[in-house]
């Protein structure tokens, strides 16, 4: 995989792409992740172009304007305008967590455009009731307004690699890779994020299950959703609650947490590759 990046408009995003031929497929990585979370597949696609994106915000992708902050209907944009910009006709889109919802809701609105959707540990939006509107909104408003400067501030590392371990299930090693990633160093080799503060807030205002409903039927490619046994997205149970949501989509569950793809990565590239391969 090698460095890349591609201009849509007032961004850039970077990327890692193997600069493969045949069908094109986007990688979409997971929330304070990057396009280093997807490296590990590439082997297992390698008869195809694999360009796995960091979002905006993320990695080495520029940062959204001062007084802008990040929404999911931004993200969609940002794909839309990526695959214009490189006159795709058509995409395969491989997510994880966030990515996976991305990827999702990118094959809903444009359902020419997507040939295939492959999501990691998501299974469609996530959901709030709408009862909870208000809170939602105030709570995204507080937030934002506490973000609403950039801090420098020195990052070290390993207390970094620490601190996201104590949150999550991902392996030291996994996520000092993703965190490398999120890091730039100054002349005198001080580190600080190069993410964006403001994804540390809350979202404005998520979708009513009825609303994701409505939006997944939409889709009209084959879906292969992956899960995870010891993940807290707990897709063992939310699948079949949503399948029928789907006009063709079929379950895989490996033992693993959160980052599977990572953690056991010949079992998850292995069925990736088998089913792009049968499309």
């Amino acid at each position: 995989m090698i460095e890349t990046e591609f201009d849509i408009g007032a961004l850039h995003l970077a990327a890692l792409d193997n600069q493969g031929g045949n069908k094109v497929i986007i990688g979409l990585h997971g929330y304070l992740d990057n396009a280093e979370s997807l490296r590990l597949l590439a082997p297992y696609l390698q008869s195809h172009r694999f360009v796995a994106i960091d979002l905006a915000g993320h990695g080495r992708s520029s940062h959204r304007a001062q007084g802008s902050h990040y929404n999911q209907a931004d993200y969609l944009q940002d794909l839309y305008a990526l695959i214009e910009s490189q006159k795709w006709d058509e995409v395969i889109l491989l997510g994880h967590s966030l990515g996976g919802i991305l990827a999702s809701l990118f094959a809903s609105l444009f359902p020419e455009k997507v040939t295939a959707v492959i999501s990691i540990d998501a299974c469609g939006p996530l959901t709030e009731s709408e009862e909870t509107t208000a809170k939602q909104m105030r709570e995204s408003i507080i937030s934002r307004h506490a973000k609403s400067r950039n801090k420098l501030q020195i990052v070290d590392l390993e207390d970094a690699v620490k601190a996201r371990c104590r949150i999550s299930d991902i392996p030291e090693e996994h996520a000092r890779s993703i965190l490398s990633r999120n890091l730039t160093q100054d002349a005198g080799g001080h580190c600080f994020w190069s993410s964006d503060p403001k994804l540390r807030t809350k979202s404005s205002l998520r979708l009513t299950e009825k609303q994701a409903e409505s939006l997944m039927r939409a889709i009209v490619c084959p879906v292969l959703f992956i899960g995870a046994s010891n993940s807290f997205k707990n897709l063992e149970s939310v699948f079949p609650e949503r399948k029928g949501w789907f006009l063709n989509a079929q379950y895989e569950q490996l033992v693993g947490g959160h980052h599977i793809h990572m953690e056991n990565t010949d079992d998850v590239g292995l069925i990736i590759r088998n089913f792009v391969e049968q499309l």
